[in-house]
């Protein structure tokens, strides 16, 4: 367990202060927001994609910081399994520790499976999950527990599909859902 001590100096209280600083109060009211048309609206939704995008190095930062505290070190997505694997599964949540089990027990027993753990999904940093996945990969498996609405497939799934195709690299990738075609779609 971390001290509170260690904790506390991970936190940034300069940056706390002057956030609480900038927050509403109903002693000094001032107007924040107006109504947008969407051409304004969307322009600042893209002026916010720089700060969004900068995220995966921030947290990764972090990771790192409470690594040395804990000795346990994270990363935006980290393997676990045989460093030669052919087959992978892609993961995210409490579902990893029994799959990472799994796999350690199968692996005992000569085969060569791995897991890739995602520990920070949206943004999706696709140059980190790929240098987490070993070059010996022919075959990925990609359990998503997530549906967005609307949407064919599971996002994680889309994301894992996008990273390899973006780099011209063609594993078989399975997703858990798309083995059955979506419900309530006429079929194409």
């Amino acid at each position: 367990m971390i001290d509170y001590e260690d904790m506390a100096s991970l936190f940034n209280y300069e940056a706390y202060q002057a956030f609480k600083r900038r927050a509403v109060n109903p002693e000094h009211p001032d107007t924040r927001g107006t109504a947008q048309n969407p051409d304004i609206y969307f322009q600042g939704r893209e002026a916010a994609n720089s700060y969004y995008l900068k995220v995966p190095a921030i947290v990764e930062g972090y990771m790192k910081k409470v690594g040395d505290l804990t000795g346990r070190p994270y990363s935006l997505f980290d393997y676990v399994g045989d460093p030669q694997a052919d087959k992978i599964i892609v993961a995210m949540g409490s579902g990893c520790e029994a799959i990472e089990e799994s796999i350690n027990w199968l692996n005992a027993d000569g085969e060569r499976y791995g897991l890739v753990k995602v520990r920070l999904y949206r943004p999706f940093d696709r140059e980190s999950f790929l240098r987490a996945i070993p070059a010996t990969v022919d075959t990925i498996t990609v359990l998503d527990r997530t549906k967005e609405p609307g949407a064919l497939g599971e996002p994680l799934y889309t994301d894992v599909c996008t990273a390899f195709m973006e780099h011209g690299i063609t594993p078989k990738i399975i997703g858990a859902g798309t083995a059955f075609p979506p419900r309530n779609l006429p079929p194409i």
